[in-house]
């Protein structure tokens, strides 16, 4: 049985694994993700469908890795050709913990060497198939004991393809979906966002309240996995249409989906114009319609009777010595015009967060850019 694994920052674990169930999916949590029984079709599924994760990976093999010899039965005894195209570009990355093998460079050239030496066979022309997505396989030792992985997606899977420009310290997408999913928010009322910078949050819920895949204009190394070419198209990919990837040869790439109306308000605000604007643009090439306007905090308006606030606030590395006053305002705002709101929020310290509302209460606790932080709640 072969399997996967989500990856998630310590802390979040619990939300991709909700992500997973909802999906039909019972997975196991570890420390920093996920693991589940899974083919490679079913990981590559997962890959395209997932609003939660920052990778999703394939677990080729694992073993001995206590001495070169070991590791090196362990990488010819996997079924390289099956797994990998053979004009596929490699990258491996290994990472160790307790490990006799003390130098990553020499096992990166050792493993790469050994899987290169695997896939060969005879000459294949190239006929405009070649593939153009670099496969990373990821080294895992620990205590001696080496996990293979295939990364489905390639590159980080919160690069959804939409989001060319961003403001400053912006969230990565995956995290802003994790956020929605612990505001329980489902797209079924109001989302308001008065700290919305490029727009981000406020992109991720209008995806997911129009039941569309989070990606756009991106490919992913799973789509030339020999194993998973029955499992390309829009089967593969059950919720909303599939992402629009790189176009085969002599074809056009597929036009963006035309923006859909929200069915709720998607709405948000931010102090700067540029930024405002940015956010705009992001909707544009994510095809969701979310309204966005230059208002300063203290001037912020509900645009329903009740909903969900999110909202990544800025910390005190952007704000200096104005960021109590920011908390304090939010906060006062909030009660005063979004009453019965439920408010979630993201900040570094507990401090601030008080400063907000005193009933606030912590739903989980993960690193941001390397920084500790704290998602906040509280009923406005």
């Amino acid at each position: 049985m072969t399997h996967g694994y989500a990856v998630i920052p310590p802390g979040l674990e619990s939300v991709v694994a909700a992500e997973l169930a909802g999906l039909g999916v019972e997975g196991e949590v570890h420390p920093g993700g996920v693991r589940f029984a899974a083919d490679a079709a079913k990981v590559a599924q997962l890959a395209h469908t997932m609003r939660t994760p920052a990778q999703v990976l394939l677990e080729v093999g694992s073993g001995s890795a206590r001495s070169t010899e070991a590791l090196g039965a362990l990488v010819r005894r996997l079924p390289w050709k099956s797994l990998l195209h053979p004009q596929a570009a490699l990258r491996v990355e290994v990472s160790s913990r307790a490990s006799a093998l003390r130098f990553r460079e020499n096992v990166t050239r050792s493993v790469t060497s050994m899987v290169r030496e695997a896939r060969k066979g005879a000459f294949v022309p190239d006929r405009g198939s070649r593939p153009k997505v670099e496969q990373v396989l990821q080294v895992r030792i620990v205590d001696d004991v080496a996990t293979l992985s295939l990364d489905a997606g390639g590159e980080l899977l919160h690069r959804r393809g939409w989001r060319t420009e961003a403001g400053k310290a912006p969230m990565r997408e995956n995290l802003a979906a994790c956020l929605l999913a612990l505001a329980e928010w489902d797209g079924t009322d109001a989302l308001y966002d008065p700290c919305c910078g490029s727009g981000t949050l406020l992109i991720e819920g209008a995806l997911l309240a129009a039941n569309r895949s989070p990606f756009a204009s991106r490919s992913f190394a799973c789509d030339e996995w020999p194993a998973t070419a029955p499992a390309k198209g829009a089967a593969a990919r059950p919720r909303g249409p599939a992402p629009t990837a790189r176009a085969p040869a002599g074809r056009s790439p597929a036009p963006r989906p035309a923006p859909l109306p929200a069915r709720v308000p998607i709405c948000g605000s931010d102090h700067h114009l540029p930024t405002v604007q940015t956010a705009l643009q992001n909707a544009k090439r994510a095809g969701v319609s979310i309204r966005v306007e230059h208002l300063e905090l203290n001037d912020i308006q509900p645009p329903a009777v009740v909903g969900t606030v999110v909202s990544n606030l800025p910390w005190g590395e952007r704000l200096g010595d104005q960021v109590g006053g920011v908390y304090t305002t939010f906060g006062r705002v909030l009660r005063e015009r979004f009453a019965s709101w439920r408010v979630v929020f993201v900040t570094s310290d507990n401090r601030l967060a008080k400063r907000v509302d005193e009933r606030v209460e912590c739903l989980a606790r993960f690193k941001n850019g390397g920084i500790p932080v704290g998602v906040w709640t509280f009923l406005a």
